[in-house]
């Protein structure tokens, strides 16, 4: 549900993601609209969203430079099962297209500053209507089509 705002809006943010303490399987999208939706309005804003973000970073920045290795860069996204063969590879070549998209310095490393316009245009595919905030009906689930607009 909410893994394109948290992978970027987690780096496809992804956008978007599950939280870190989550059980591993099926994500939990009212769990994960909860975490983003600080003041439980039910609309999950910019700046509630961004600050998930900057959580997941400074979480993800083990070293506490300010920037994400591709190693790191991996954290943003918190990993429900671990693929393997194909699969993993496929997802492994993804991860990496990510990281090099997000890298707009191409230095090795994202900082939030480079991050920042993934996880914003993220934001603004996930907010259908326009209204600068994301409700549940607005976020995209596996096996259902979004609602035109």
């Amino acid at each position: 549900m909410f893994r394109p705002l948290a992978i970027l809006l987690t780096a496809s943010l992804p956008v978007l993601a599950q939280p870190a303490d989550a059980p591993r399987g099926r994500p939990d999208p009212t769990r994960m609209f909860n975490e983003f939706d600080a003041n439980r309005d039910g609309r999950v804003t910019w700046d509630e969203g961004w600050a998930v973000v900057q959580v997941r970073f400074a979480a993800a920045d083990a070293n506490r430079d300010g920037a994400l290795t591709t190693e790191e860069f991996t954290q943003l996204r918190p990993r429900r099962e671990a693929p393997a063969g194909e699969r993993a590879e496929r997802m492994q070549r993804f991860a990496q297209g990510r990281f090099r998209a997000a890298d707009a310095n191409r230095d090795g490393k994202v900082t939030l500053d480079e991050l920042r316009p993934m996880a914003e245009g993220m934001f603004r595919m996930m907010d259908a209507n326009g209204d600068n905030a994301v409700t549940p009906d607005e976020v995209p689930r596996r096996g259902r089509q979004r609602p035109p607009g």
